[in-house]
């Protein structure tokens, strides 16, 4: 399904709100997938050089909730824009990727430094977030496109219908 289609259909089942709020849509995306999200504000530098996705932010999925580690030392909208990231990679059912062949999996040491840096979240949880590396896989690009198209909906001025098109189509919008 092409990413638009795959877009507005998420829409429906989570709106952006108008006018755009964070918090709201957090709330909303955890209610809908059923588990709490909480966001862990990091000093990018201390993700940098660890193998945590491009070092500006990761998703932690914990046995029953989600952590997103961004940056604590960007603009607010940068932040949002890595926080709505990750969070399309929840929406789009996106779970830990596998090494392709004859890669190896995430080096120990690696994990170990991670689970320095965040002591409340075990190593096996982190060990799922350490193949991404940048955007070059599908699904990185589907997440980063899905963050665009999330936040260009959010800034956009809430649409309204004209009069004919609500006399004709008020059945179709329950």
């Amino acid at each position: 399904m092409a990413m638009q289609a795959r877009f507005r259909n998420l829409t429906r089942e989570v709106p952006i709100p108008h006018p755009w709020d964070l918090s709201s849509y957090l709330d909303d995306v955890a209610q809908y997938r059923g588990r709490s999200i909480s966001l862990l504000p990091i000093d990018t530098a201390l993700l940098a050089g660890t193998g945590c996705g491009t070092g500006s932010g990761l998703w932690i999925a914990k046995q029953d909730s989600d952590v997103i580690v961004y940056g604590a030392d960007t603009t607010e909208w940068h932040a949002e824009h890595i926080i709505v990231h990750e969070l399309g990679h929840m929406l789009l059912g996106h779970g830990p990727e596998q090494p392709a062949d004859g890669e190896p999996a995430p080096a120990t040491p690696t994990v170990a430094t991670v689970a320095e840096l965040l002591p409340s979240i075990s190593a096996e949880s982190i060990a799922h977030v350490l193949g991404r590396t940048d955007y070059g896989t599908t699904r990185e690009r589907d997440a980063e496109t899905f963050a665009d198209m999330v936040m260009l909906h959010a800034m956009r001025p809430p649409r309204r219908d004209s009069l004919l098109h609500r006399t004709f189509f008020r059945d179709r919008r329950r």
